[in-house]
Order: C-alpha cells, then sequence, then structure tokens
C-alpha cells in the first residue's frame, strides 16, 4: 500500500469537518419524524464537511492571529520555530528542524479543533429544531399529522398490521405513536409505537374482523419495514396544551392515551364474535 502523504494532510484538515457532521447527526432532534441521514456521496454532506473545516479552521487561524498581536506585548513561553500550521501549509515551508514537543502540541490542536468542531455541530442540530414550520419537507404525507401533533391538540394512535401470522390470521397491533422513520420516498421504514395491544385480523366471507386480545399492554414496540404489512393512523382530537402550560397534569398525554386504548379494548372485546383466548400471549 502506497503511503500518501498529500492524502494524510487532506484528512487532518478535513477531521473537523468529519466530526461537525458527527455532531449535527447526535444532536439531531427524533420527535416523531426521525430525521433521515443523507445519502452516500450527498453534495449536502460534502458541503457541510468542507464548509464546517473551513469554519473551524478559521477559528483556529484567529486564535494563532490573537496570540501574535499578545506576543507582540508580552513573552510567555520563546519556541525556536512558528507553531501556526497555516503558514507552513499557504508558503509550503516546513521548518528545518521540528521536536518532538513540538509534534505533539500539533496534534493536540488538531484534536482540540476537533473536539470543538463535534461540539459546535451538536450545538448548532439541537438549536435548529426538526419542526414542521422549519423543514416541512422531511415529513412528507406526514406534515397535516405532524402539525397537529406539533400544536398538542392530537393524539396519534397507530395500527400496524404485521406480516406474522397465527392460525390463519394477521397479528396486529396499536398503541400511540412514539416515532416513525421515513425513506427517501417518505415510505414507512421503522414505527415505534407506545402502550401497545395486540389484536388478530382475519379475512372470511369477504368481511375483514378484528379479534382483540386479552393480554397485558405492551410498553413499546419497535416495528422494521420487513415486518410492517399496513400501517394506519388515526388522530385523536385533543388540546392538552393549556393543561400543560398550567402544569396541573404534566402526565395527562399518556394518562389520556392509556385511558383511551384500555376503553377501545373493553368496547371492542365485547363486540367481538370471537374468544379472546384464541389470540397468542
Amino acid at each position: 500500500m502506497t503511503f500518501s502523504y498529500g492524502l494524510l494532510g487532506a484528512l487532518l484538515l478535513l477531521l473537523p469537518g468529519f466530526a461537525f457532521v458527527v455532531g449535527v447527526r447526535s444532536g439531531e432532534p427524533t420527535n416523531f419524524a426521525t430525521p433521515r441521514p443523507d445519502p452516500p456521496n450527498s453534495h449536502a454532506t460534502i458541503f457541510k464537511i468542507v464548509t464546517g473545516a473551513l469554519l473551524v479552521h478559521t477559528v483556529g487561524a484567529a486564535i494563532f492571529a490573537f496570540n501574535e498581536a499578545l506576543y507582540q506585548h508580552w513573552h510567555f513561553i520563546s519556541i525556536e520555530i512558528d507553531p501556526n500550521p497555516y503558514k507552513m501549509l499557504l508558503l509550503k515551508e516546513a521548518p528545518s528542524t521540528v521536536s518532538s514537543n513540538g509534534i505533539a502540541w500539533e496534534g493536540i490542536y488538531f484534536v482540540f479543533l476537533t473536539g470543538l468542531s463535534l461540539k459546535a455541530g451538536e450545538i448548532f442540530s439541537r438549536n435548529d429544531k426538526n419542526t414542521t414550520e422549519r423543514y416541512p419537507q422531511r415529513f412528507g404525507w406526514l406534515l397535516p399529522i405532524a402539525e397537529k401533533i406539533e400544536k398538542k391538540s392530537h393524539l396519534a394512535l397507530g395500527f400496524v398490521r404485521t406480516t406474522s401470522t397465527h392460525n390463519g390470521a394477521w397479528i396486529g397491533y396499536e398503541g400511540l405513536v412514539q416515532r416513525v422513520a421515513l425513506d427517501d420516498d417518505k415510505g414507512i421504514t421503522m414505527v415505534v409505537l407506545e402502550q401497545c395491544d395486540r389484536f388478530l385480523v382475519e379475512i372470511a366471507n369477504g368481511e375483514i374482523r378484528r379479534i382483540d386480545s386479552n393480554s397485558e399492554q405492551i410498553a413499546m414496540m419497535q416495528f422494521k419495514e420487513s415486518q410492517i404489512a399496513d400501517f394506519a393512523i388515526d388522530l385523536i382530537d385533543y388540546d392538552g396544551g393549556e393543561q400543560e402550560e398550567s402544569g396541573s397534569r404534566p402526565s395527562h398525554i399518556r394518562q389520556l392515551a392509556k385511558y383511551l386504548t384500555n376503553v377501545l379494548r373493553q368496547f371492542k372485546m365485547r363486540s367481538s364474535g370471537r374468544e379472546a383466548s384464541d389470540v397468542p400471549n
């Protein structure tokens, strides 16, 4: 394998840019619709890397400029060479002698820039909220639903019919929609439901029947794209904004959701024509 010092220098200069992108992804909010990462070789990703590296190196160059201005008035530490790596890169002049301490300090400097860039990307992403007003394109066909959930005026009740079967019937789940992930075509790739109830779906005599289970609720379930046959969302009108601001019921959403799902389950069990014991626990 041929070792290229030019490639090493390019990666070293772009390292803060890569750290910036990692920080942006780690700090990205994941409320309701999870943001999808940029595809490989994306122009947007390359732009973020180069821009992040340029901004951080500009800060680094400003630090050296401040150090030179300060050195004209106060001499704290004197070294034999100019420690500014940007002068070496622009003038293409390497110092004739470099001590081990000098190499170590240059490495520490680039590590410092990388950590600074990582934290800056994370802070930037957390302040740049993933809302329906700022990034409506991220939600696709879910935008009208996401807007109502974001205003805290509705609850999203999700229904997932899985590809698994039991005695010829499909197994399904219903619960509060906690998170949804979309692909590039805004198709469902992942669903997370809270307080799930299990049920069966069968087709008999040209009719679709739902058979509810008498099992306990499941706290949370995640479904991948390969496990989802059908997915539907039902919105429950609930104006929870005023209660949340007053602080009278801090867990009103979970309490209401649990109450509604219990009521729905009991109602469907009474109207079901098949015993719940046929459903797997």
